[in-house]
Formats: structure tokens, sequence, C-alpha cells
């Protein structure tokens, strides 16, 4: 193999314009919870409150994460011999972990799904009770894939799609 290690850096743009997206998102979201409050539908109030309260849980934490791999220069995706270590959901797989890899680039749902061989492993090691339950319900709805946003990562998609061929058949 000509590389023995690839790195991919995080979208600058993707990046500002998901912060941008997500601050807006929760300005009108606060905004629509004011004014029903105002009006007593507390049951409104409960379900958009609980809604953001969703958002905020999954998309603070990444964003915060993503700007720090972004200042730091640090890369979303390193492709190695021995693994992949994708930095965009924190986490690390072994390329013999990996059942398979499907790409759908189709906009603006863009996505790269791994499907690992052992969806269990990976459950144990998450400590985050929210995503374990994703992790479960992709365990049991889509044979324990993981999503990689192409989106977040600064690179030509093919030349992606083509590194993860070429490094999953020769490692796996």
């Amino acid at each position: 193999m000509p590389n023995k290690e690839i790195q991919y850096k995080f979208s600058p743009f993707a990046i500002i314009v998901s912060l941008i997206v997500f601050l807006f998102l929760f300005t009108i979201l606060g905004i629509i919870i004011v004014s029903l409050f105002s009006v007593k539908a507390y049951l409104a109030v409960f379900f958009l409150g609980f809604l953001l309260f969703i958002i905020s849980n999954e998309a603070i934490p990444n964003l915060f994460r993503f700007s720090k791999h972004l200042i730091k220069g640090e890369p979303a995706l390193i492709l190695t011999e021995k693994e992949l270590i994708d930095n965009v959901n924190n986490m690390t797989y072994s390329w013999t972990e990996i059942k398979k890899i499907k790409y759908h680039f189709n906009y603006p749902a863009n996505h790269i799904s791994i499907e690992v061989k052992s969806p269990s492993f990976f459950l144990k090691k998450e400590t985050n009770s929210y995503k374990r339950l994703i992790m479960k319900l992709n365990a049991k709805y889509f044979n324990g894939t993981f999503s990689l946003k192409p989106m977040l990562i600064s690179c030509k998609k093919s030349e992606l799609e083509e590194n993860l061929n070429l490094f999953l058949k020769q490692n796996s």
C-alpha cells in the first residue's frame, strides 16, 4: 500500500453553517416556547421544550468537539493500516471489525454507512445513555451500522470512497 496513513480534516464551512443553523433553531424554538407559555399551552411548551433538550443534548457537545478539532488542526478521519479513526463520531473501528461500507451520496442526506460485525462490542464501550439507545436501535433495525457524515470532512467524496474501499480491502 503506498500510504500507511491518510488524514482528512474537518470542513470549516460545514461546522460554521451547522453552528448558525443550531443557533437559529434554538432561538426560534425558544421564542415559540415563550409565546406558547404566555397563552398557557403547557402541553405544547413541554413537547417543544423536550425537543429543544434533545437537540441541545446531541448538538452542543458535538459542535464543541468539532470546533476543538478544527482549531487544533486535528483530523476528522484517519485511515491507518489497522483502524479507521472517526473523530466526527468519536469512534475507532478496526478494519477486521468492519463488515462492509456503503456510500449514500444523495444530497442533502449524504452519509457513509459502516456495518460492523459485532455491534454489541461497540455498545459496551459507549457510556452516554442517549447514544447507547441510538446504537441499540441501529443494531436492531440497520444491522449495526454507524454513519459518517462526509459533509463535515474536507475532501473529495470520490477520493474518500476510493480510499475507504482500498483500506478495507487490504486490511480486513
